[in-house]
């Protein structure tokens, strides 16, 4: 059995060792209960039974957990040789046991594993089970939906390490993420070589959605021109390539949601 409330009162006493002020903290306390929200508002448009949306709030609550020691100990998001955030929350839940503080029920344990260590990968590892599956998928597009609402909303400074508005509002472009944008690829970490490729793979996010339930979501709140608008591009050849970003990137939802229609 799945006690949602009895999650939440378990993950802020976890939190209770952490500077919680500290913006990129602050961030990430935020976007968790972002992915708790999508992650229920994903399983219901799947019309999925109770426990399983129980379970998909359960895993977004826990999908992030290995961020908090990582910032503090590299206060940064990236992920690298020396830490995966993924793995790292893995083990803090039940290398020790501590997963039984969220949840007393051992049933779910391989369901919430998996889906943790999958949910920031490229893609998702073969062989899991059909409901191991469900939730690795449930999970990606939720932290995915949620990552629209963090890059609309919240301070630069906190979104990409190193980098302010004016860093990004000067910056350029390269011509390999903007071929790869307009032909409809995500984009992978090590493509990147300026702050502004990293505003645009973030974008990209919409290219790797399971369900269409989290585009539906990213249309209704109109993330796309928010994202794009929020600077003040100086660069006149970047000004250009994002413009046609946000036209590439909003055609595309309009086409995946139509296609979808099509199905039912």
């Amino acid at each position: 059995m799945i006690n949602f409330r009895q999650a939440k009162i378990a993950f802020k006493e976890y939190l209770q060792d952490y500077d919680l002020q500290y913006g990129k903290m602050e961030l990430k306390i935020r976007h968790t209960y972002g992915v708790v929200n999508a992650s229920e508002y994903i399983a219901k448009k799947l019309l999925l039974n109770n426990e399983d949306i129980e379970l998909a709030k359960l895993i977004g609550l826990l999908h992030d957990i290995g961020r908090f020691e990582q910032i503090r100990n590299f206060d940064c998001f990236i992920d690298n040789k020396e830490i995966d955030h993924a793995i790292l929350g893995n083990e803090i839940l039940f290398k020790n046991n501590r997963i039984r503080s969220f949840i007393k029920d051992e049933q779910y344990d391989n369901i919430i594993s998996k889906s943790i260590l999958n949910h920031n990968k490229l893609s998702i590892e073969h062989n899991l089970d059909d409901k191991e599956l469900l939730h690795a998928k449930i999970i990606r597009d939720a932290d995915k939906t949620d990552n629209f609402r963090v890059k609309a909303t919240d301070d630069f400074e906190n979104i990409i390490d190193n980098a302010n508005r004016e860093i990004l509002e000067n910056d350029v472009i390269s011509n390999k993420i903007f071929n790869n944008f307009m032909n409809s690829k995500i984009i992978v970490r090590e493509d990147r070589k300026t702050y502004m490729d990293f505003w645009v793979s973030y974008i990209a996010f919409i290219f790797d959605f399971n369900f269409v339930s989290g585009l539906e979501y990213i249309k209704e709140k109109d993330y796309i021109n928010k994202i794009v608008n929020r600077l003040d591009y100086k660069n006149v050849d970047t000004k250009q390539k994002i413009e046609k970003i946000r036209k590439h990137a909003n055609q595309y939802i309009e086409n995946r949601l139509k296609n979808n229609e099509r199905k039912l």
